[in-house]
């Protein structure tokens, strides 16, 4: 094999084993997800009434936190499916699926879920403050 050979094979190595790590941690993520939402269930199980509001905006700020870091792991599938693409094929590896397209994925559409119901907490939360010490009336 050729000097340029073997750098291409690396480089289809390195992207491969980046894409792998990268695909891991998305479903980490989602597991993550199951696991805040399994413990907010089982916390508003023992409540009486509206959670209170320290609870929503914990809830809420660690939804946008998560969202965020499904978009960045997203983003670099994306980065990397493209170097990808482009090395396996020089390789001869043509079955690597096609991931430049966001909107095709559910992990888009989970991320997107996601950072809304956060965003919706936090506000809910800023809402109840504001009604608990007098800043908006409620009704």
């Amino acid at each position: 094999m050729s000097k340029a050979t073997n750098e291409i094979v690396e480089i289809y190595r390195q992207r491969y084993e980046t894409f792998r790590h990268l695909d891991k941690l998305r479903w980490q993520m989602l597991q993550l997800l199951i696991a805040i939402g399994s413990a907010t269930a089982i916390g508003l199980r023992f409540t009486k009434g509206t959670p209170e509001w320290w609870f929503c905006l914990l809830l809420g700020v660690a939804l946008v936190l998560l969202a965020i870091v499904m978009h960045r792991i997203s983003t670099g599938i994306r980065k990397n499916g493209r170097v990808l693409k482009t090395v396996g094929k020089a390789v001869g590896d043509t079955e690597i699926p096609d991931v430049s397209n966001s909107m095709k994925s559910i992990a888009h559409w989970l991320m997107l879920a996601v950072a809304i119901v956060g965003t919706l907490l936090i506000v809910f939360s800023v809402k109840m403050v504001a009604e608990k010490y007098g800043y908006i009336s409620c009704g």
